[in-house]
């Protein structure tokens, strides 16, 4: 079932790494250097809601929800008076087609398809896998968490190329969540992974009133 599955996924899998999407400025405090806090928001007409881990806010002029596509950043460096502080990464969400959840149902066979010979490929913002080196890869009890580096042009400008991506399903939709840190102050494999940790758990906690 799960094989069958993933060909369900395939068109989701280009959007992993946010391949397609336009380059995105990293964060933009705005004009008069003060914004509301927004914390979640709501995507693809509310099936998915997004909240980052503790202390970030979701950038609104980067997000796209109604193509499920956030980005979360340190409050503070979106122009939010009085943040909380918060390690400077950044955080994207990418929802996928309504269907198209392949996770939960068996974690290790998921985690089993990345590690073959088309799990690069899928890995990779460029989908080309010369350019994906996998550090670390683990299934857990709800979702698959991997940590690569990924030397294909950035479509982030300014992100570090480690990355740590967490494959979890979110109301029947393979959801695809990224940590990355910045080139002036990278994430290391300890931290990388623990912000992931947390913004699985947001992610995930924000949408538990609906089945995840």
């Amino acid at each position: 079932m799960v094989a069958t599955k993933i060909s369900i996924a395939g068109a989701v899998f280009a959007l992993a790494g946010c391949a397609g999407l336009p380059a995105l400025d990293i964060v933009k405090a705005l004009p008069g250097g003060v914004t509301p806090a927004v914390t979640s928001v709501a995507m693809l007409g509310g099936d998915v809601t997004v909240v980052g881990p503790a202390g970030y806010c979701v950038d609104l002029d980067s997000s796209r929800p109604k193509r499920g596509f956030a980005m979360m950043a340190p409050c503070a460096t979106l122009g939010v008076a009085d943040a909380p502080a918060a390690i400077a990464a950044i955080t994207t969400v990418q929802a996928g087609a309504d269907g198209s959840a392949v996770v939960s149902e068996n974690t290790a066979a998921f985690a089993d398809y990345l590690r073959g010979p088309n799990g690069p490929v899928v890995l990779s913002r460029s989908g080309d896998a010369s350019s994906v080196e996998v550090s670390d890869m683990r299934s857990l009890d709800t979702y698959v968490a991997v940590s690569l580096r990924d030397k294909a042009p950035a479509h982030i400008e300014g992100a570090q190329e480690d990355e740590w991506r967490a494959f979890v399903d979110v109301n029947g939709r393979l959801v695809t969540i990224s940590v990355r840190g910045l080139d002036e102050a990278p994430l290391g494999e300890a931290s990388g992974a623990a912000l992931l940790r947390q913004a699985v758990k947001a992610v995930i906690a924000a949408n538990s009133a609906t089945d995840t």
